[in-house]
């Protein structure tokens, strides 16, 4: 969370987005003199490498906003058919790459050059530039020739083309549509708490964007760490990077979709974490609960108004004065959150409470003290504790890359976790943000300071003088002649300055890092030691970590919210495009606060954000401190609309189970655009309002104030209310339909030809998934449909067995088929069928199984109805109708 210091009404100013024109450091080395072949070129096991120079006209060097590098190492792997890996480093190796570790990205190892390459690299010797086809089709995909190349320790510039009015997606972490504007935008890639203003950066960083070009998909992934602006503009993408070097992933999928091109992602950087089922459920949190029998209300009232509650959650407000792994003791005093805690667990719920990386620097604070003693904390450069100001006052940092870290955090963990005995941990504040500029000072222990922007301008005008004075005073201990604090080419930082509302750039970490080459990095690494600290204490369970911090293979070790959104219409909306995006980062546990963080949420728009956020899938409603409640339960219509769309997501909780078990095998996203399953029709490529739950189930949430219907496009085909089973048939995407959408409705619809595993809807995931499983056959136009279940015990880590069934309905056939291993899996108690070629369900009236038969129920002349059934789902099977 962060302390506002915009108004609402400068964030909604930023709606249109920053042109080019606005932007200082743009087009600013047009007469780059580059770089050239100055050797020969060898070809190794992998690929290639030759040497570049530095092209020097007159007097040598220019140096544009850092040094200029001379010497540089071209790298070129082919590493797989449909991934090609091209680096361009300092031939020196004085620039500082993401670490080859889990703290950064494990690289594959490649040990021999790929056979069927579906790309080609071809390069230009003077001035160097170089050009990445795909085979397939011969399209250019990335091409640098005749475009600026400036390689300096602070300032890496890198031009590729593009088409004139490109189909762009990806690059964040930002708030925005999901298609880059291409006329006029520019991402920040900078890890920053602020609160989600539009079109700026935020809290993770993802350099990575995937083209939609006539039809086909290709993907870049540039491997930094490092602070960038990248401008897609006039027909070309512009890396400016402040460090490092240029590490590129190309991905160009021979089957050039979407859906594969994250697949070839999240094959390099880790496939999203497998999920437990009741992380699928709905979780409830607020920052401002003024005590334990306000949480314990909460509890009760959802359960009062039969709206599903799984998880509840505390934020900040349980701390003793804000510290970590401590309890306030009049408010929430250890007895009462430990029987919170029984209670939650007694009535299938969970109970999940934050941890900031920020640890007080109080003299009677054990867990800063243990810190202290085992050496792994952030250091100011003289070798001293970096202390910032956060929640709990002056405070240490831990340092993820330092050897002893692991075993301390893991210590302070397990304690926390064995005390309350908590479910999940959920981390913020770790781009790492921080409150001083710089650190505040040094054996700052035992002091209560106030909060920046609480005091007098004044005041806060000479705190920020002397805070400075300090910083700058620290760089004399400063082993590095790069200016940390203010490179010559400023960002375009949501906040400013690389170390406002932040731990300083020039902070120290293990090895003599500053924080400027791996500030991208530090929430992903706590990511890694938290989840690693929950997997030690409970050994057989998924570890649930949610993180505000990420960065590339992220998804792999946690989840994430989208941050600190407003309760507007706008941030509504939106919310949708930044989930698309997460997705396509690899990160598919992911969703906004519902009904909106800052602000006081209406009636009206915590409905219809009810109804939306029921999809996530990290599913939470949460607001911050001072804003008006927002419980569900509080107005009729939304807590009927909950109880409407819950509903619906529990009784989809095995098809989402099941398609979070195929992203954590294959990668692909389960919230996907509707492009993303029908790359050939061009009029979704700018379709960020409705969404595909995976294949099979569309939804159409009404996004706009006053709107009680929704004019939605449906892919070609045969499509059916998931409520009223009538039929919706759409022979031109394009076209769209107008839904009727009353306040407590949200339009879902299934395709014809899908099999879609089902429960019972009840008020705990547990309860839900206690029943029998329904299925749903929702017939296509030749009367035929498909789908697949997967099943196994739904906690732990490691499983001994599973299922895997694939159902398909030909020729009035029925068939179960697969992988049948686990054997505790609830039979089959119900099948409906709906719609097909003249309304064939309708006709159904009979099905026969294991020489039993059925007769059929008719609410509607398209549907058949066969309860009662009781199939057990440890075998193969099939049924006639």
């Amino acid at each position: 969370m962060v302390q506002l210091k915009i108004s609402v009404v400068f964030a909604a100013s930023l709606l249109l987005g920053l042109a080019t024109a606005d932007y200082p450091n743009f087009d600013t080395t047009q007469g780059a003199h580059g770089y050239q072949v100055s050797g020969s070129v060898r070809n190794t096991r992998t690929g290639l490498s030759f040497p570049l120079s530095f092209i020097s006209k007159g007097n040598g060097g220019v140096d544009y906003f850092g040094k200029t590098i001379q010497d540089l190492t071209v790298t070129v792997d082919y590493e797989t058919d449909e991934r090609l890996h091209v680096l361009i480093s300092d031939t020196g190796h004085k620039q500082y790459p993401v670490p080859n570790s889990v703290l950064g990205l494990e690289r594959p190892v490649i040990k021999h050059r790929a056979k069927n390459p579906n790309y080609e690299f071809k390069y230009t010797a003077s001035p160097f530039g170089f050009q990445v086809l795909r085979k397939s089709d011969s399209q250019i995909l990335f091409d640098t020739n005749n475009q600026p190349f400036v390689f300096e320790d602070q300032y890496i510039e890198l031009t590729s083309s593009l088409p004139d009015d490109a189909n762009v997606y990806g690059l964040g972490e930002t708030t925005e549509p999901f298609r880059k504007n291409s006329i006029k935008n520019v991402t920040t890639i900078f890890a920053a708490d602020n609160a989600t203003p539009m079109y700026r950066n935020v809290y993770g960083a993802h350099p990575v964007y995937m083209e939609q070009r006539n039809g086909s998909t290709h993907g870049v992934f540039l491997l930094s760490a490092h602070g960038m602006d990248v401008f897609t503009v006039n027909g070309r993408i512009t890396y400016k990077i402040i460090g490092g070097n240029l590490e590129f992933y190309f991905f160009a999928p021979k089957v050039a979709t979407p859906n594969n091109f994250v697949t070839l992602y999240t094959d390099l950087v880790g496939k999203p974490f497998m999920p437990s089922h009741w992380m699928l459920g709905w979780h409830q949190c607020r920052y401002g609960y003024s005590n334990i029998s306000v949480v314990d209300d909460v509890v009760k009232r959802y359960k009062q108004a039969n709206i599903p509650l799984e998880v509840a959650w505390i934020d900040i407000d349980y701390m003793d004065r804000h510290k970590d792994f401590t309890l306030d003791p009049v408010n929430f005093p250890l007895p009462q959150v430990k029987a919170l805690s029984s209670q939650l667990h007694a009535n299938g719920q969970k109970f999940v409470t934050m941890v900031d990386p920020a640890l007080s620097t109080n003299t009677t604070y054990g867990p800063h003290d243990r810190l202290v003693a085992s050496g792994a904390y952030v250091k100011n450069p003289d070798g001293t504790e970096y202390q910032g100001q956060v929640w709990p006052g002056y405070t240490a940092f831990p340092d993820w890359w330092h050897p002893n870290v692991g075993a301390y955090w893991t210590k302070e963990m397990s304690d926390w976790l064995a005390l309350l005995d908590i479910d999940g941990i959920w981390i913020d504040m770790n781009e790492p943000s921080a409150f001083c500029v710089g650190s505040c000072g040094t054996n700052r222990t035992n002091e209560s300071p106030a909060l920046p922007w609480t005091l007098p301008q004044s005041v806060q005008d000479e705190l920020t003088a002397n805070e400075t004075v300090a910083l700058l005073a620290q760089n004399k201990y400063l082993n590095d002649t790069r200016n940390l604090l203010s490179p010559n080419y400023a960002i375009y930082n949501s906040n400013g300055n690389l170390s406002a509302h932040a731990v300083a750039t020039t902070a120290q970490f293990y090895g003599d890092v500053p924080l400027y080459d791996i500030k991208n990095l530090y929430g992903h690494a706590m990511s890694y030691h938290t989840r690693n600290a929950i997997q030690s204490h409970y050994p057989k369970q998924r570890p649930f970590v949610l993180t505000r911090s990420t960065f590339a293979g992220t998804g792999n070790r946690a989840g994430h919210w989208t941050g600190d959104n407003f309760s507007q219409w706008d941030y509504l909306k939106v919310s949708i495009a930044t989930i698309f995006s997460m997705n396509l980062f690899g990160i598919s546990y992911t969703g906004a606060d519902v009904c909106g963080f800052n602000g006081d949420a209406t009636e009206e728009l915590c409905t219809r954000w009810s109804q939306l956020g029921a999809f996530y899938t990290f599913a939470r409603n949460h607001n911050a401190i001072g804003q008006v409640d927002q419980y569900p339960y509080l107005w009729e219509t939304t807590a009927e609309a909950s109880r409407v769309a819950l509903g619906a997501r529990y009784a989809m909780l095995p098809y989402y189970y099941t398609l979070h078990e195929e992203s954590a095998r294959v990668g692909t996203g389960v919230w996907r655009p509707l492009f993303f399953e029908y790359p050939q029709e061009p009029s979704f490529l700018s379709n960020d309002v409705q969404f595909l739950l995976g294949t099979d189930i569309l939804i159409s949430p009404v996004v706009d104030e006053g709107a009680r219907s929704v004019d939605a496009q449906f892919p070609v085909g045969t499509w059916y209310d998931w409520f009223t089973s009538e039929r919706v048939e759409s022979k031109d995407a394009s076209n769209k339909v107008t839904l009727p959408a009353n306040l407590t409705q949200i339009p879902i619809h299934v395709r014809g030809g899908a099999v879609v595993p089902l429960k019972s809807s009840k008020y705990t995931v547990a309860d839900t998934y206690a029943t029998p499983y329904n299925l749903l056959i929702v017939l296509d136009d030749t009367n035929a449909a498909a789908g697949r279940l997967y099943v196994d015990d739904g906690d732990s880590l490691v499983q001994q067995s599973t299922s895997s069934i694939d159902f398909s309905f030909n020729n009035g056939k029925l068939q179960a088929s697969g992988k049948f291993g686990y054997s505790a899996a609830e039979p089959i108690g119900s099948i409906k069928i709906v719609g097909g070629n003249s309304s064939y369900a309708g006709q159904l009236s009979k099905m026969t199984i294991n020489g039993k038969t059925f007769q059929a129920t008719h609410p509607t002349s398209n549907v058949a109805v066969f309860t009662n059934l009781s199939i057990g789902l440890a075998h193969p099977f099939s049924a006639t109708f």
